[in-house]
């Protein structure tokens, strides 16, 4: 059997199409109908971009900005030396360096430069405060501490 190629036609079973029939159309002109709905770009324009464009030439360029310099680190509330004074003497990182520095180890140019800032500075609320940083270190010195043998635990008195 030869092959049949597939046709639009419909064949003699198929039921016949009717003929298409120029209607004829009331005398229009031929115009563009009024369409629905807003007009395109009608988000965008209107009273609100006017209104916009006088409230922008009032306030002046966003994009300009300030001239003032901002700064980049938060500033530090003013503390009573007394604070400070504290404050310093119970700085770890202070006193891990100064321990370094008694064990004879050397410290690094930064940590030299910082520990010495932070011990003129101590020196400085010293004076302001009236202490005398030379006294404190002699009492240290002589301290002694006077105890009576009923003071020592025995191990007996520990296990008990």
């Amino acid at each position: 059997m030869t092959r049949m190629k597939k046709t639009r036609k419909s064949g003699p079973l198929a039921a016949k199409k009717a003929d298409r029939k120029p209607t004829p159309s009331v005398s229009t002109p031929k115009q563009k109908e009024k369409g629905k709905g807003r007009a395109a770009g009608s988000r965008y324009s209107g009273e609100q971009k006017q209104n916009q464009a006088e409230s922008v030439r009032t306030q002046g360029d966003a994009r300009v900005g300030s001239k003032t310099p901002v700064p980049l680190t938060v500033a530090k509330k003013p503390q009573s030396a007394k604070q400070e004074f504290a404050e310093l003497e119970n700085n770890s990182r202070l006193q891990t360096l100064l321990e370094q520095m008694e064990n004879g180890e050397i410290l690094k140019k930064a940590d030299q430069q910082w520990v010495d800032v932070q011990l003129a500075r101590y020196q400085e609320l010293a004076e302001q405060l009236g202490i005398d940083l030379d006294a404190e270190d002699e009492d240290d010195d002589d301290f002694e501490y006077d105890f009576n043998e009923s003071d020592i635990l025995d191990d007996e008195d520990v296990s008990s």
